[in-house]
């Protein structure tokens, strides 16, 4: 299990399995190519079983909060297509149960976030 956190409350913390995050990653990572600040964090992230936005320079977690909505909401709505679909483990269950989890995690944001404006 790996989390994000926005604080050190219990329903400001996305927690899913590594392969969900990783999943997320490569998403947000393919979406964001450039912020390399991004990709160091989330590596951080994977090494320490989780990433705390709470604590990060408050520029990089605006953005890296803006990018998790962003590419959250766009796979939800099919404007963005996931790389789950080109991985083996890329099934109907498995694609499901991503989609749950973005929307665990918009909720979270929702809650984390609440004067986030939505964008698509």
């Amino acid at each position: 299990m790996i989390v994000i956190g926005f604080s050190d409350k219990p329903e400001e913390i996305w927690c899913v399995a590594g392969w969900a995050f990783r999943q997320l990653r490569d998403d947000v990572l393919s979406q964001y190519p450039q912020d390399s600040e991004m990709a160091e964090e989330f590596a951080l992230a994977e090494t320490q079983g989780g990433l705390s936005v709470d604590l990060l320079e408050s520029e990089l977690a605006a953005r890296l909060t803006d990018a998790l909505q962003r590419v959250a909401r766009g796979i939800l709505s099919g404007a963005i297509r996931s790389g789950i679909h080109d991985q083996a483990y890329g099934n109907a269950q498995t694609v499901e149960e991503y989609r749950k989890g973005l929307e665990e995690l918009l909720t979270v944001l929702s809650i984390a976030k609440p004067n986030q404006p939505e964008k698509e």
